[in-house]
Formats: C-alpha cells, sequence, structure tokens
C-alpha cells in the first residue's frame, strides 16, 4: 500500500497536482461523525493527500472546508440520501451524469455507483492506491 502512495506522490508532485493533506485527529473526527471505520488505506489517503485536483480529475476528501464540495462530510450528506447509495461508502470521483467512483469501507474496495436509484453497476477489482495512480 506505501510503495503505491510512494508512487502516486510522485506521480501527483511531478504533474503539479494540488493536495491538502490533513492531521490524523482531522481523520479520526470524520470517522466519528460519519460512523465509519476508514480502513488503514482510505485514512493513508488522507493524511498524505486529503484531497487531489489535478486539471479535470478531482477526488474527494479532507482538508478543504466543510460545505466544499469535494469534502467528503459534505459529498456524503448530499449523496447519501438516495435510497441505492451503499452502505459505508465514500465518494472518491464524480465521473459525471450521475455516477460516482466511491470507496466501500467495508469491502476495502471501490464501486462505480449511479444515482438517482442506480445502484452499484460494477466493482472495480483495484486497490485505492492503484485505483487513484491511474486516474
Amino acid at each position: 500500500m506505501t510503495e503505491t502512495f510512494d508512487q502516486l506522490e510522485a506521480a501527483l508532485n511531478a504533474g503539479q497536482a494540488t493536495t491538502r493533506p490533513v492531521p490524523a485527529e482531522a481523520i479520526i473526527q470524520a470517522e466519528q461523525q460519519l460512523g465509519l471505520d476508514f480502513g488503514a488505506a482510505y485514512r493513508e489517503y488522507l493524511r498524505r493527500f486529503g484531497v487531489i485536483v489535478h486539471g479535470s480529475t478531482e477526488v474527494y476528501g479532507l482538508g478543504v472546508p466543510d460545505g466544499y464540495y469535494l469534502n467528503i462530510l459534505a459529498a456524503y450528506a448530499d449523496l447519501a440520501q438516495d435510497a441505492s447509495y451503499p452502505l459505508g461508502a465514500l465518494p472518491l470521483v464524480d465521473e459525471g451524469d450521475g455516477h460516482y467512483y466511491l470507496y466501500d469501507t467495508i469491502a476495502k474496495d471501490i464501486v462505480l455507483w449511479a444515482m438517482p436509484n442506480g445502484g452499484i453497476v460494477r466493482r472495480v477489482p483495484e486497490s485505492l492506491g492503484g485505483f487513484l495512480l491511474k486516474r
């Protein structure tokens, strides 16, 4: 996991991406607020990157104001209103046309989800770091 995140960090630095790493306290607070165990990989993503903005790619996270659209707390509150939103999932990337990549904190994998009421379209057989590296 760490090696993949190291590769991601090098790629983001080379591409001059914007990141907003967050301290452990902010991650714990978000987990408590959502009632979720983010898991080691997602915590590492937040600790090292917070959010990622590079060109047209924007990855949700923490490290931005509470009401900001890339903040997982704000996005989760909005998206989880849909009856088909998977329990324990956190928004990763808005693919457009009502499709979102989500990180499933229970299965520790990534899903493509469609709204409204579309449900899970497919599971992505990649680690969080591997998925982000390909974005």
